[in-house]
């Protein structure tokens, strides 16, 4: 069965204001219909405040407008969360209480008890465990505020990023980073030529006490380092990136499971999609032109519409790093070209855990 989202294009049909995209935004809170979901509710709004030098992050008029939505519709009790780490500069994006009309509340106050941990049997490798912050788990209504963008490990980050790394703690994140991988090394075979972190056309590699570390947001799996090792100290172990995404899925998809259906609400931001995670702390040229909003109770759903919208679109000349190699293969969605990891794994991983439906249909709000 496939799933309705709301999708309001950022491209004005006219330049009426009416019709630019604060105002299909506004319009689009409204066919939400919120209340059904948030009435005499506690509701947790997860967005990613970003940090350092960056900005691309969402913009301050898009969660106060769905701050002042969410009361009117009758909320009892409303927050932005997000790390502890970055509500200490949030201000620096515009982002403070007053601004966006409700408190913000670290997701984890103190990472040795405020959450819950819920086992993972059989483990995922070294992921044994899922640690979910408190405060959400106490809340009724989740939701999830994504600002959408390119991500060096798992292809793409969006609504199921910003819960799995965004919605726990450091230790899970620590697991979750753990199931990053691709390249196998044998240090009983490596001779410390350093000819594989010399000709790395990604830096991706560097040895650390005496040690092979590889950096996966870089890393692109061209094999360069596989093919010029020259004692075979390095391998290549097929769709290594698939566990991270897997992991991801499944940290997502635990958390969900703790709100009713109905209680569950996503909305996606297709503006300013850059080539990083906002975590990086800086913002870069947007890859593509902006797109739109999209929202919906089906993360499945939204997370394929994202993906399937994007590809849609063509890179802006001078969009990526001086150098950088994309791979010329229209067969593969954009973010793959760059990347070189299929996007869609996140997805496929969710629908197979139940989180929703592939299947959709677009009411557009004009």
């Amino acid at each position: 069965m496939s799933s309705e989202l709301l999708f309001a294009a950022f491209a004005p049909e006219t330049l009426e204001p009416v019709h630019s995209i604060g105002n299909k935004y506004l319009r689009l809170l409204k066919e939400l219909d919120l209340e059904r979901s948030v009435r005499n509710r506690r509701v947790a709004i997860k967005m990613h405040l970003g940090g350092g030098g960056g900005f691309s992050t969402v913009h301050p008029f898009f969660v106060r407008k769905l701050v002042k939505a969410v009361r009117e519709a009758g909320a009892r009790e409303v927050f932005v969360t997000d790390l502890l780490r970055d509500t200490v500069d949030a201000i620096d994006r515009g982002y403070t209480e007053e601004v966006f009309g409700c408190p913000i509340v670290p997701v984890c106050r103190d990472e040795k008890t405020d959450f819950v941990s819920f086992p993972v049997d059989p483990p995922l490798k070294t992921m044994n465990e899922i640690q979910l912050s408190r405060p959400i788990l106490e809340s009724e209504v989740l939701i999830d505020l994504s600002h959408v963008k390119g991500h060096g490990v798992c292809g793409f980050g969006g609504a199921s990023k910003n819960l799995s790394m965004g919605a726990v703690t450091d230790r899970q994140r620590q697991l979750l980073h753990s199931l990053e991988g691709g390249l196998e090394w044998d240090e009983t075979q490596c001779t410390r030529c350093h000819a594989c972190v010399d000709n790395c056309p990604n830096h991706a590699m560097k040895f650390e006490q005496n040690r092979l570390d590889v950096f996966y947001h870089n890393c692109k799996f061209c094999q360069h380092c596989v093919l010029i090792c020259p004692t075979g100290a390095i391998t290549m172990t097929a769709g290594g990136y698939l566990d991270f995404q897997r992991g991801m899925a499944m940290t997502s998809a635990r958390l969900l499971e703790q709100f009713d259906p109905d209680c569950r609400i996503f909305l996606n931001l297709l503006m300013d999609v850059t080539i990083f995670c906002d975590c990086w702390g800086m913002t870069t040229p947007r890859l593509i032109p902006d797109i739109g909003i999209l929202a919906g109770r089906d993360i499945v759903a939204i997370e394929q519409a994202t993906l399937d919208l994007i590809d849609r679109e063509q890179l802006i000349p001078g969009a990526l790093p001086k150098g950088w190699d994309y791979l010329d293969d229209p067969s593969r969605h954009l973010f793959e070209r760059i990347h070189r990891k299929d996007p869609y794994a996140v997805v496929k991983f969710l629908a197979e855990l139940g989180c929703g439906s592939r299947e959709y249909r677009l009411r557009e709000i004009r």
